[in-house]
């Protein structure tokens, strides 16, 4: 049996580690944490792009933790480079067009240090809590600029009514629990296996949009 996530743990701040929530940042601190997050995965790889070169143009959920001001997108150096050669113009960012989202749960050392990068689409905002969709970008090559990671879809806000979503396995005391929806599985969501188990959607199940 999967617990939901309860509403309180996705509207309020918690100091429990189950149900950690992400803190407000001064802007100095924000920045700082942005462009951390940004430089490198433990592979060696921009956080805008998936951590999985297989994972290229798929389907990933993600809780979103905090978002960037333009000004501080403008401030980025190598990864303002990967969204401009992404299609994306200085004057697409605006305060929140890129955001970072935990995709694993919960502990600082893997909400922080697994969190992924998107570009966030002005018609589609976001705030801290709201669990979206993002289709993975591919990691730039010689001869392809590549293409950043994207937000398509807000799947739940930080304040609906009910809760479909739940960090599996249920498990307090695991600090890598997925995002999951009980509608995952019926929309060709499939569950990778490995060192850190993923729910995700493959490329070939969903056809850009």
């Amino acid at each position: 049996m999967i617990q939901h996530l309860p509403l309180k743990w996705l509207a309020d701040q918690s100091n429990s580690r189950s149900s950690r929530q992400p803190r407000k940042l001064q802007p100095a601190v924000l920045f700082l944490m942005i462009f951390l997050a940004c430089t490198v995965s433990s592979a060696g790889t921009s956080k805008l792009y998936p951590p999985n070169k297989d994972e290229a143009g798929a389907l990933r959920l993600a809780q979103v933790m905090t978002t960037a001001t333009r000004d501080e997108i403008l401030n980025l150096t190598t990864q303002r480079e990967h969204l401009l050669a992404s299609g994306l113009q200085d004057s697409d960012f605006k305060d929140g067009s890129l955001a970072m989202g935990r995709v694993y749960c919960c502990h600082p050392s893997t909400d922080e240090g697994t969190a992924m990068w998107f570009y966030v689409p002005p018609d589609k905002p976001v705030q801290p809590g709201d669990i979206v969709e993002i289709r993975m970008g591919r990691e730039s090559t010689k001869k392809d600029p590549g293409k950043v990671n994207v937000q398509v879809e807000i799947r739940q806000k930080k304040d609906a009514p009910e809760s479909h979503c739940s960090w599996d396995p249920p498990k307090d005391f695991l600090w890598r629990r997925v995002l999951y929806f009980d509608w995952m599985p019926g929309q060709g969501w499939t569950l990778k296996k490995g060192a850190h188990n993923t729910w995700l959607k493959r490329a070939s199940d969903a056809p850009a949009q």
